[in-house]
């Protein structure tokens, strides 16, 4: 073998064996850290054991709860019962006094107490009442439009008002017969073909009417003015047409003078934040019926023994004879409803149409003017409501007619 080759050799082996220790001594320090991480991780797995232990539970539970504390209730599935009873309850009216009658009685399961306002001649004449301590004293209440009160705000503005007592003194002022606490107080108007003939008041011990409470209130009130237009839409056979404005005849309230033109004022549209004063607004037409009531509530006309009309007839002429009864009886309870005092007094005297004379009479060409000849000359439907519900059951208090 030549020198060359067994130097190759030579350096080969000695290469190959250095080699070998390396890896060798690598293996031992492979193994040593090996033992080391394990022996860290044992360490650190009882670390973490022991910080487990020192976790605080209860505090964790006491911070959740007071988290879930904070969130607002779930929001419960809307109820619409009550409000459908209430409209139920105001449809059952069949004329504008027992519809009335039967809208303050819904309002007061909102609120704890309201009254029912009649427009005339630029007051508001008090008319019935639910809740008061004194629910008759509302029927000696008069209070001028002219006045700073919510009646002039809602007359004026045709929108319902919310506030507390001490931004109108003056209602206040002009309600203090009526007794109480009031804070929180309301007034919605009542519109009827398009006029404000009325103003629901309510008001409530607390600082302000519920909002929610407050929302249902003008839906029923809304409700109750669309019923009563309903009432008094019956269809005509061969008579005139509506008068201008959509203003029905039947629901213009009765009187012994010609109906007086609106009256435009200027009047506040709501109250004002600003030292609780009112704000005024531009002028407003209010209407102003003729006459108005001086009772309070009125009481369900007496049952009289009924006038039956034709039986057995085709379902297009008995509607027409039904047609005729409703119309009959919502124009008579309006002549009750705007002279309460006259129909009382009258009924003592016996001599009720001498009184109403001009109303009943007005109110008789109104039912001429609706109702086909045929169903007049089989039954007069007038008549029998005039004995209804002015005389009370009794023809002689109608006296000579």
């Amino acid at each position: 073998m030549g020198l060359e080759d067994d130097l190759k050799a030579r350096t080969s082996a000695l290469i190959s064996q250095q080699m070998a220790n390396w890896v060798v001594e690598i293996q031992r320090a492979i193994q040593g850290h090996q033992a080391s991480l394990v022996r860290a991780l044992d360490e650190l797995g009882e670390t973490v054991a022991r910080y487990d232990e020192k976790v605080d539970e209860q505090s964790i539970a006491a911070a959740m709860a007071e988290v879930l504390a904070q969130q607002p209730p779930p929001v419960a599935a809307a109820d619409y019962s009550g409000l459908k009873a209430s409209l139920a309850s105001i449809e059952k009216g069949t004329s504008l006094s027992e519809v009335l009658t039967h809208l303050v009685g819904e309002v007061t399961k909102h609120l704890d107490r309201a009254a029912m306002f009649i427009l005339k001649n630029n007051t508001a004449v008090g008319w019935y009442a639910r809740g008061f301590d004194h629910n008759e004293v509302v029927k000696a209440l008069t209070i001028p439009l002219t006045a700073d009160t919510v009646f002039r705000v809602v007359s004026a503005s045709r929108h319902a008002t919310r506030g507390h007592v001490t931004h109108s003194p003056g209602t206040m002022q002009a309600l203090s017969r009526l007794g109480g606490d009031p804070q929180g107080v309301m007034a919605v108007p009542l519109i009827l073909r398009d006029k404000v003939a009325a103003v629901l008041y309510c008001d409530t011990p607390q600082d302000e009417v519920p909002p929610s409470a407050g929302d249902v209130i003008e839906i029923l009130v809304s409700y109750a003015g669309k019923v009563i237009d309903v009432l008094s839409a019956q269809p005509r056979a061969g008579g005139p047409a509506p008068a201008p404005g959509g203003t029905s005849p039947a629901m213009r309230p009765p009187a012994a003078a010609a109906p007086q033109a609106p009256v435009a004022e200027s009047s506040p549209r709501g109250f004002s934040p600003e030292g609780g004063t009112m704000r005024a607004q531009p002028a407003a037409t209010v209407y102003r019926p003729p006459t108005a009531p001086t009772g309070g509530r009125l009481p369900a006309p007496p049952p009289a023994p009924p006038t039956p009309g034709p039986r057995g007839l085709p379902p297009e002429e008995q509607k027409a004879h039904d047609d005729a009864k409703r119309f009959a009886r919502l124009v008579v309870s309006e002549i009750k409803l705007y002279n309460e005092a006259k129909v009382t007094e009258g009924r003592k005297t016996k001599d009720i149409y001498e009184r109403l004379k001009e109303d009943i009479e007005r109110g008789r060409q109104m039912y001429h003017d609706r109702v086909s000849a045929s169903v007049r000359d089989a039954s007069d439907y007038f008549q029998d409501e005039l004995v209804r519900i002015l005389a009370g059951g009794d023809a002689n208090a109608l006296g000579s007619m």
